[in-house]
């Protein structure tokens, strides 16, 4: 016999500002340090790692820019 189900929790109330800062921050952080490695990168081929970071940078920007904006369309 199937156990039954527990409802679902509450959702949490989360600073998502907050927490978008903080990943952008590590992003540009792993951009920056990976920027005095460019050269050991490219003779490796690895220097998508670069580019990956600061994708993750870019798009952090954009995810800090819309959440800030729903926060404002709250209020």
């Amino acid at each position: 016999m199937p156990r039954p189900l527990r409802p679902a929790p509450e959702p949490l109330d989360v600073n998502a500002t907050t927490v978008i800062v903080a990943g952008t921050a590590a992003w540009f952080t792993a951009f920056v340090v990976l920027l005095f490695f460019a050269g050991r990168l490219a003779d490796a081929g690895q220097l998508v790692w670069m580019w990956t970071a600061l994708a993750g940078w870019v798009l952090g920007l954009l995810g800090l820019w819309i959440a800030v904006r729903q926060q404002r369309r709250r209020r």
